[in-house]
């Protein structure tokens, strides 16, 4: 009778999502070896809509105005607003969120895409959004002038 008892407490899996955290210069390089291509920006995203609901297996989508900036290989542009996209991923019914606060500038990668900009927020957080730092922005402008980061990079950025 115990066997059978604790079959049934302990038979069941326990499933919980584990995730590593990301390192900036690897999302440059992953993203710079993409099919898509992607702009860095330093700004504030707002979503204007509300979240859809979940639905397995489906991103869900929704509207977002960006205030900032697009990096370029002399540093950032000038300020700008535009419309674009906030696209959450889900593994099982772990989701990616929304960026943390609307008033607080991120820097991020985004999609081009026919329809315009996306920002994807997967499951795991894969570098797509982070917090601005001197080091940081410093890194990713190295890497777009280099066209990759290097080894150092990497290294620098798994300190950090």
């Amino acid at each position: 009778m115990f066997i059978t008892i604790a079959g049934l407490f302990f038979g069941a899996e326990v499933q919980a999502l584990s995730c590593m955290r990301p390192n900036l210069a690897e999302a440059f390089n992953r993203f710079q070896a993409s099919d898509d291509t992607y702009v860095i920006a330093l700004g504030k995203v707002r979503p204007t809509d509300k979240q859809p609901p979940y639905v397995e297996g489906r991103p869900r989508k929704m509207a977002a105005e960006l205030s900032g900036r697009f990096m370029g290989l002399d540093g950032f542009g000038a300020q700008t607003s535009r419309s674009m996209t906030i696209q959450t991923h889900c593994l099982a019914h772990w989701c990616g969120g929304l960026p943390a606060s609307p008033d607080q500038e991120q820097l991020m990668f985004l999609r081009r895409a026919a329809d315009g900009l996306i920002l994807d927020m997967q499951a795991c957080p894969d570098g797509s959004l982070t917090l601005p730092t001197k080091d940081r922005i410093e890194l990713l402008q190295s890497c777009l002038k280099q066209g990759k980061c290097t080894g150092s990079d990497l290294q620098k950025m798994e300190t950090r």
